[in-house]
């Protein structure tokens, strides 16, 4: 009894300590920086939006709405080459950004910063436990660093980017998936929606994957939290889905053109053209469902086939789909980090030094790259180019490496 006592002691002495901890980092991002700086355009477009919505009525998807976001950005209203400020988030993401607005900008930003930053690292250590991996304590602080300085993530910070949160909870989905507690990883999974450009491929897979499994408490948990959430939205503003619709067709319209395969066919081998396009479109699908059916298969080989076709899937969703963004590659931290625990397990040290070769390289390289191509404060689509591919090699190449190591580490679901 004594021993539980102290145990109990212990944590709640750890979570005080923990809290304040936070309390005091989320003031300091205040004090010292978000006060300060005018950036976080991310988060402030939400921000602004439900503002307007709650404060004057406005519908948040309205041009009222827009403009009233647009003056406080431009002072004007955006010219046609400029990005719109539109939601493109469903109608329930008023549920994480809503309770912001009652706040001082500097103020909610700072604490959706720190929320952002609990999110990489809760993903980093559950993606650990997914991957059955216990890197040294030196190795783990080295990962944690470099996860949070990395380009796309600190980047995905510095915007307030939902991309970050979308990962700790896709780490969270898969980790619950694998305990086997399936109604806690569709709830989670449904969270995911808020933003539908992160999973509009996983989505599908998991669903698939779910149901060759038979574990139909996920697919039941996250068709009716979906449609709950849904719902309870057309209770509130009952135009929600047509006019949430039409702004992301809008949205395509004026951010088109940036996809790695649309660089690839209308920018570095023009003569390509939107034919090549559809082509490599069509080989890239084609070879994940070439994936998937490798993981759906009937038989236990086919489980250690599942974080492959998870890595494929999330590197055909970067390469075909119409907008590129940076912050998005967050989720690739989960192959990754697969990857990092692989060439631990193989080679011990000379693997260790490895990891820490290729995360300095990713670190310098990302950046270096930024710097020496960046427009103003305009990163630009060179920036796209890195991670998806180096991914797609990595997965291509070590794939019977890979799947043996799932095979003798038990990596599986």
């Amino acid at each position: 009894m004594r021993l539980n006592i102290n145990a109990a002691s212990s944590t709640w002495l750890g979570l005080r300590l923990l809290l304040g901890i936070t309390i005091a980092y989320t003031w300091a991002t205040w004090q010292f920086y978000t006060r300060h700086d005018q950036g976080g355009n991310d988060f402030f477009v939400h921000y602004s939006l439900w503002r307007a919505c709650v404060r004057y009525g406005l519908n948040p998807y309205s041009d009222e709405a827009v403009y009233y976001t647009q003056l406080d950005i431009y002072g004007r209203r955006a010219l046609p080459t400029e990005d719109q400020n539109i939601l493109v988030y469903p109608y329930y993401s008023a549920l994480l950004y809503g309770p912001f607005i009652v706040l001082d900008f500097p103020v909610a930003r700072a604490i959706f910063m720190t929320l952002l930053q609990a999110a990489l690292f809760i993903g980093v250590i559950l993606t650990l436990q997914l991957v059955r991996w216990k890197p040294p304590v030196w190795l783990l602080a080295g990962v944690l660093a470099w996860a949070l300085l990395n380009y796309p993530e600190a980047r995905a910070v510095l915007l307030g980017q939902f991309a970050l949160l979308g990962f700790g909870l896709m780490a969270a989905t898969l980790y619950f998936l694998k305990q086997k507690h399936d109604v806690a990883a569709g709830l989670v999974f449904t969270v995911l929606t808020i933003k539908p450009t992160l999973i509009f491929l996983v989505t599908p897979f998991l669903l698939l994957w779910a149901a060759t499994r038979r574990r139909w408490h996920f697919i039941i948990a996250f068709l009716s939290g979906t449609a709950t959430l849904s719902l309870v939205s057309l209770v509130a503003l009952p135009t929600w889905i047509g006019d949430w619709l039409n702004r992301v067709f809008g949205y395509s319209s004026y951010t088109g053109g940036q996809g790695l395969v649309w660089l690839f066919t209308h920018i570095a081998a023009p003569g390509l053209g939107q034919i090549g396009e559809w082509l490599i479109d069509a080989l890239l699908i084609a070879g994940m469902l070439w994936a998937w059916w490798r993981a759906m298969r009937p038989g236990p080989e086919a489980e250690h086939e599942f974080h492959w076709a998870f890595g494929i899937t999330l590197v055909v969703s970067n390469f075909i789909i119409a907008r590129s963004a940076t912050p998005n590659y967050a989720l690739m931290l989960i192959p990754t980090i697969w990857i990092f625990a692989a060439l631990d397990r193989r080679a011990r040290r000379v693997g260790q030094l490895i990891v820490v070769g290729v995360m300095g390289v990713m670190l310098v390289g990302h950046w270096w790259l930024h710097a020496a191509t960046v427009v103003g404060n305009q990163e630009q689509a060179i920036m796209f180019v890195p991670w998806p591919v180096l991914m797609a090699l990595a997965l291509l190449l070590g794939r019977g490496w890979l799947i043996q190591d799932s095979r003798r580490a038990s990596v599986t679901l």
